[in-house]
C-alpha cells in the first residue's frame, strides 16, 4: 500500500505539469450555446447544422446538461469547395482561425460521439478530422493542392462474413503524411496509413463512444511522429513514422460531418459530440495497479491539480486510457 502511495504521489507532481497549462481547449458546451470565441464553423445550414440538445429535454448527452448535435443533409448548402460538411473548429483564442498543433509536440485529443441507432452505413464519411493548412505564396495563391487530411476518423461499412454480401456500419482510422515540401498536383508524393482497418460499429449506435488520440505531428521521415487511438480506452490503433504535410503550419482539428459520396438513402446525417478538450505537451500519467487510477484522480480533484473540464470527468463512465 506505502508503494502504491508513492507511486501516485509521485503520478500527482508529473501530473501537476499537464495542469491548465496544458490544456489549450476545453467545451462540454455547458454554457447552453455554441461560443464563436471558442469555435470556428463551416457549417453551411446555418439553422440547423449545429445546435445544442439538452439531457433535460431528453437528447443524448454525454456528461452534464448539454452536447452537440450537428446535422448533414443532401440538400443542404456547400461549401466553398463545392462540398458537404456541417463542422466546428477548436479555437485555443478568439483571434486564431483554428488551433494549429507545432510538429515535434505530444498532444492529446479527446471527444465522445454518439451515432443514432438507425445510423444507415454507406461509404466512407468523416466524423472527426485532423486537417492541414495548405501553403501559399507571399500574394496569398495557393501552392499545392487541396489534399485528404493528415488524420480522419470515418465511418464506412465492414463485409462480414467477407464474400457474404452483407455488411455492418465499421469504424475506420486513416492518414497520409507526405515529406515533400510542395505537393505536387497529381499527389505522387502522398503516403496513405491505415491506422484502424474497418471495426464493426454496430454495438456502438445509439450509444457514446469516448475517443481518445494521443499524436506527435511531423512529416520527417525518422522523425518524432507517432500516433495512439484509444476507443472507449482501449488501444484500437497505432503508428510510428510521418503522420503530416510539409507545410509552414500544422495540423488543426475539426469534429463533425464531412460527407463527399451520397446514396440516397441515407441524405441525412445527424452525429452528437461532448466532452472535447485538447491537451498541449502533456505529461502522460502513468500506469497504475488496480484501484489507484481512480485515487489518483480523487487526489487531484481534492489537490486543485484538476480543471473544471476534468472534475466532470468524475461523472462519467469509468475511462481505462486516463491510465494511459
Amino acid at each position: 500500500m506505502a508503494g502504491l502511495f508513492c507511486l501516485i504521489a509521485g503520478g500527482t507532481l508529473a501530473l501537476s505539469e499537464a495542469r491548465a497549462d496544458k490544456l489549450v481547449f476545453s467545451d462540454g458546451f455547458e454554457t447552453g450555446r455554441i461560443s464563436l470565441s471558442r469555435w470556428n464553423p463551416q457549417v453551411y445550414d446555418q439553422v440547423g447544422g449545429a445546435t445544442l440538445v439538452s439531457a433535460s429535454a431528453g437528447g443524448p448527452v454525454r456528461s452534464g446538461e448539454y452536447a452537440l448535435r450537428i446535422k448533414l443533409s443532401l440538400d443542404d448548402p456547400l461549401d466553398p469547395a463545392g462540398k458537404h460538411r456541417s463542422e466546428l473548429r477548436p479555437r485555443s483564442h478568439p483571434d486564431e482561425i483554428a488551433y494549429r498543433a507545432a510538429y515535434g509536440v505530444p498532444h492529446v485529443y479527446e471527444f465522445s460521439i454518439f451515432l443514432p441507432s438507425d445510423w444507415m452505413f454507406d461509404g466512407p464519411e468523416i466524423v472527426a478530422q485532423w486537417h492541414a493548412k495548405i501553403d501559399l505564396d507571399a500574394e496569398g495563391n495557393a501552392l499545392e493542392p487541396r489534399r485528404a487530411p493528415p488524420l480522419a476518423l470515418r465511418m464506412t461499412y465492414l463485409e462480414t462474413p467477407p464474400g457474404s454480401g452483407s455488411a455492418v456500419p465499421a469504424w475506420n482510422i486513416v492518414a497520409h503524411w507526405d515529406a515533400t515540401s510542395i505537393t505536387p498536383e497529381n499527389e505522387s508524393t502522398v503516403t496513405t496509413v491505415t491506422v484502424l482497418e474497418p471495426l464493426d460499429a454496430s454495438a456502438d449506435l445509439g450509444s457514446w463512444v469516448d475517443w481518445r488520440v494521443e499524436v506527435t505531428w511531423d512529416w520527417r521521415v525518422g522523425g518524432a511522429g507517432r500516433l495512439r487511438v484509444f476507443k472507449a480506452g482501449v488501444e484500437v490503433g497505432s503508428y510510428d513514422g510521418p503522420n503530416a504535410y510539409n507545410d509552414a503550419e500544422g495540423p488543426n482539428s475539426k469534429i463533425g460531418s464531412y460527407k463527399w459520396d451520397w446514396s440516397d438513402p441515407p441524405d441525412l446525417r445527424v452525429v452528437y459530440y461532448d466532452d472535447v478538450r485538447i491537451w498541449r505537451d502533456i505529461v502522460y500519467m502513468p500506469s497504475l495497479p488496480s484501484g489507484g487510477v481512480a485515487l489518483l484522480w480523487v487526489l487531484l480533484a481534492a489537490s486543485g491539480f484538476m480543471t473544471a473540464a476534468q472534475k466532470r470527468t468524475l461523472q462519467r463512465k469509468p475511462r481505462v486510457d486516463s491510465a494511459k
